[in-house]
């Protein structure tokens, strides 16, 4: 079954920082979250990208700093991919209603495959103008900005590691003292912290590395250092999504399946949308079945919001042309991509984005409560 959100998720739990800074929610809120969060005029959230349970509990002991601060499990987004989940959580809305839904999108507008964080063409690797197209076509406004014009007395901090943010902290000990520098001398706030680590790594790694191993350990070692450093303020690390190890089948490779295609596959490889020939449906929907059934399921646009499959709330109209004729999820390690429709394709090694329960779910850690 594709996932559900067991309303649980990440938007469950911006909605209970709206909710703690007397902003109307505009989801039901995560009943855990509300609790901890009851009597904090400071609070820092951290998201560490791609360590989601699975690989927190892979790299760390149960005695762990991180680990003995459990608080709970909710949910990625769908498809748990970062521009969606992060969007989700900044915004307090499902990507159905943001429009940001996945990695890339298909602009009918641009005739591209839009990369949305980096304003790419995801298919040849060009810079696009004008700057700036999804923030453009699909503006939002963060938890923050709500929690700020509502507050007056609360700051809100948004703060992105380079290269995301270009003055934002390049390494583990530069967000330790840009956290603890950001919190000095404010009585209430909200800030946010996002590293986009140990999911870079990951994807060329895997999960299974050394390396990745080492990476988490030093996270939970600053993790513990910088809520010494801040004992004013209540800390909540998270996750975006998890990650797996992951195989991947090349659509070149059934060339009666992709000739029936009317613009490049898109969104992401474990979620791929298509956007079929007229008259084609039930040919793709068969020769689909045969050679990936057995890995992936496949919806039609209208079963895809029917079942929510992207979040409830007031669908965003612009979401509904991204999601194209069909799309798919990968129930296990598989992947799908097209090598004739990305110029330099390179697989990595982990990936996320797909229909498992080690994707999906995310622990959140409990801080200075």
């Amino acid at each position: 079954m594709v996932n559900n959100y067991n309303k649980h998720n990440l938007v469950t739990f911006s909605n209970s920082l709206l909710k703690h800074f007397n902003v109307k929610p505009f989801h039901q809120t995560e009943e855990k979250v509300d609790e901890i969060l009851k009597g904090h005029n400071k609070v820092a959230v951290i998201l560490f990208d791609g360590m989601g349970q699975n690989i927190i509990r892979k790299h760390l002991k149960e005695k762990s700093f991180i680990r003995e601060h459990y608080l709970c499990t909710i949910n990625s987004t769908f498809p748990p991919t970062t521009s969606a989940a992060t969007t989700a959580f900044l915004t307090g809305k499902y990507p159905i209603e943001t429009g940001w839904i996945s990695w890339t999108q298909y602009f009918e507008k641009y005739h591209r495959n839009i990369i949305l964080f980096t304003n790419e063409d995801y298919n040849t690797d060009e810079k696009l103008e004008p700057a700036n197209i999804a923030n453009n076509e699909l503006p939002t406004k963060t938890i923050l900005q709500l929690v700020s014009e509502n507050n007056k007395d609360v700051h809100g901090f948004d703060i992105k590691r380079y290269p995301v943010d270009q003055d934002g902290p390049k390494t583990l000990k530069d967000l330790q003292k840009r956290i603890t520098s950001t919190l000095k001398g404010v009585d209430k706030c909200l800030a946010y912290f996002y590293f986009n680590s140990p999911d870079y790594e990951m994807h060329d790694l895997g999960i299974d590395a050394f390396r990745i191993h080492l990476y988490i350990k030093r996270i939970n070692n600053m993790v513990k250092r910088v809520c010494k450093e801040n004992p004013d303020t209540l800390f909540l690390t998270f996750a975006d999504h998890g990650h797996i190890n992951v195989k991947y089948f090349n659509i070149d490779d059934h060339e009666d399946i992709h000739s029936l295609l009317r613009h490049p596959m898109s969104f992401e490889k474990r979620t791929p949308t298509f956007f079929v020939k007229e008259g084609k449906n039930k040919e793709f929907e068969q020769l689909f079945d045969k050679y990936y059934g057995e890995h992936f399921t496949l919806l039609t646009k209208e079963q895809a919001l029917k079942d929510e499959m992207f979040g409830e709330g007031d669908i965003n109209p612009k979401a509904v042309e991204f999601i194209g004729d069909y799309v798919a999820t990968s129930n296990d390690e598989y992947a799908l991509y097209s090598a004739s429709e990305i110029k330099g394709f390179k697989p990595f090694k982990g990936h996320h984005a797909g229909n498992t329960k080690e994707e999906m779910q995310i622990d959140i850690s409990a801080y200075n409560v």
